[in-house]
């Protein structure tokens, strides 16, 4: 059943609803105004009119009848068929008692008029009619026929007295029923616009949603067929109902060619009872299943593919057929297999590679050992024989013989510090690193003290932050902090008061180390330079062999963080580094 259907039965329903509903809320304030005006207008009239006292008891068993009348509806039941009959008894009853035609009696067929068509729908509405017709014209000829049993009023003044009283009764009862029924009938007016204005709306609702039902449709269509895989669906019987243009590129057979017809008209005859096995194992197990197969073409080609297949159910969760997605996978495969070539080929490199480069490493050993070794012996006999010439013939050399002495050993030195530097630097890349928590504020505070304690005539301020932490190697950090605090001590040596500090900021949501000092400085358009080895960005004013920072630098790409400087000439230098965890 649609909306509409269902709110156009739900409206009539409620018609229903409420038609019983105005009936029932009409009878029962009809019984009450009938019992009501029963004994409190009718009897107290007939009294003093002095009518027959028959015709009081009468009226007293109507007002009976409908008060038990009234209790009922009450609770919900309605007898309007008793109630009509009982008013027509009453009237058949107290005709003659009451003038006959000339009374007020006749009046009170008024109210039967105006309450059949009220109470009763069809054949019942003019069969009753028709009994109360038949009634009025039945006790009008037995009036005229027997006239003696018509009971006259003692007076015109009685007579006109109960006139007034029927007629009063009447009017009263058949306005109730009217302003009853009107108001009803407004009320009922209301509802059914409302009712109008709801089914409007769903209407347009409707509408709306079948548009966009229609467009979902023809995306989904449109996707369906633009797709590269193929898309088909199947009955429960194996005939397909949907073939995309993608299934027919694939198979060589249009959509036309396969709807309706199942898998023997579009593959060879074993292939198609394969598949219709598989499909008839997906309808039994309600699963989606993924599966590989190699499929014939129409052409006689054959071509791998990636087949999921599914169940397809209802609005009530029953299966009613087979979904299908395909996709051509040979190129995949093609290409899957020449990777896994290369992959081996890879392999067989790196391996090739890994031998040549620990070949190179235990070059680099055997190098690093004979320059330890080979190299410093020649260094020892230049510095030995150049004290001896200065101790055994100091006196007869020439006054200046002794300066180019005091150069030799001088550069001997030097190129021992810088063979110590360049072994330190090697290592560094082969000595396996041992991460643990570091405490960069106590391996800072101890190389300023060793410093301090080397020269203590100079003035310098520490300035150490304390309770830094790092996640690394703590020989390797020692000797990172030694090689940049060892800078600053060294470059702002010309400072009558230096100033060296160790913190820690944050750049770009990541926490930065930094060692500053207020010393010389360097021109930053060299900067590129700061960390390569061997470069040196100042004169002989200053010591060093230039590795300390491509050691720094070497330390800090071991532990995956990153090394940079920013300096002012004269002014200081800043040296940040970054440390992951």
């Amino acid at each position: 059943m649609s909306a509409i259907d269902f709110l156009i039965q739900k409206s009539r329903t409620s018609w229903k609803e409420g038609d019983r509903h105005m009936e029932l809320k009409l009878f029962r304030l009809l019984c009450l105004a009938a019992t009501m005006l029963s004994f409190f207008v009718i009897i107290p009239a007939d009294y003093l009119n002095h009518l027959h006292p028959a015709i009081n008891l009468a009226v007293a068993l109507f007002g009976v009848g409908t008060f038990l009348l009234f209790r009922e509806s009450c609770r919900e039941r309605c007898h309007t068929k008793v109630l009509f009959f009982l008013i027509l008894t009453l009237l058949n009853l107290v005709w003659f008692a009451n003038g006959g035609s000339l009374g007020s009696i006749s009046y009170y067929f008024f109210c039967i008029f105006m309450y059949v068509p009220i109470f009763f729908r069809g054949k019942v509405r003019w069969l009753l009619l028709a009994c109360a017709i038949a009634d009025g014209v039945f006790l009008l000829v037995a009036e005229l026929y027997f006239p003696q049993w018509v009971i006259p009023y003692r007076s015109s003044y009685y007579r006109i007295a109960d006139l007034v009283v029927g007629f009063t009764v009447t009017a009263l009862c058949c306005s109730l029923m009217l302003w009853a029924l009107l108001r009803s009938y407004y009320r009922e007016q209301k509802r059914l616009i409302s009712l109008n204005d709801e089914l409007q709306r769903n209407m347009a609702e409707r509408v709306q949603a079948e548009e966009s039902l229609r467009q979902n449709r023809a995306l989904l269509n449109a996707v369906i067929e633009g797709t590269t895989s193929s898309v088909f669906v199947k009955d429960t019987e194996g005939r397909y109902l949907l073939f995309n243009s993608a299934a027919a590129a694939m198979t060589g057979t249009s959509a036309a060619q396969a709807l309706g017809k199942d898998d023997t008209a579009i593959f060879p005859p074993d292939q198609a009872r394969l598949i219709m096995a598989q499909d008839q194992n997906i309808l039994n197990g309600s699963e989606i299943q993924t599966l590989e197969r190699d499929v014939v073409t129409v052409k006689g080609g054959v071509k791998l593919c990636e087949i999921t297949k599914g169940p397809l159910h209802d609005d009530q969760g029953r299966v009613i057929g087979i979904f299908g997605i395909c996709r051509d996978i040979t190129e995949n495969r093609r290409m899957a297999e020449e990777l896994r070539r290369l992959n081996e080929e890879l392999e067989l490199r790196v391996l090739e590679r890994t031998a040549r480069l620990e070949a190179a490493i235990g070059e680099q050993e055997t190098f690093s050992y004979s320059v330890s070794h080979d190299l410093r012996g020649p260094l020892r006999h230049i510095n030995s024989y150049a004290a001896i010439l200065e101790e055994d013939f100091g006196a007869s050399l020439p006054p200046d013989a002794k300066p180019f002495l005091d150069r030799i050993r001088s550069s001997s030195r030097r190129m021992g510090d810088l063979i110590d530097d360049l072994l330190e630097l090697s290592r560094i890349g082969r000595s396996e690193l041992r991460k643990a928590p570091v405490s960069m504020s106590e391996l800072a505070c101890g190389i300023c003290c060793k410093l301090q304690d080397a020269e203590p005539a100079r003035r310098v301020k520490f300035a150490i932050e304390p309770g830094l932490q790092a996640h690394g190697d703590a020989v390797l950090l020692g000797q990172m902090l030694d090689n940049l605090i060892g800078n600053a001590w060294k470059y702002s040596s010309p400072r009558e008061c230096a100033r060296i500090e160790l913190g820690r900021e944050v750049i770009d949501n990541s926490e930065v180390f930094f060692v500053r000092d207020n010393g010389v400085g360097f021109d930053m358009a060299y900067r590129d330079k700061l960390f390569g080895a061997f470069q040196r960005l100042h004169g002989a004013e200053f010591e060093g062999t230039g590795i300390g920072l491509a050691t720094v630098k070497r330390i800090v790409d071991r532990h995956h963080g990153s090394v940079w400087a920013e300096a002012v000439v004269d002014q200081g230098t800043t040296v940040y580094f970054t440390l992951p965890a």
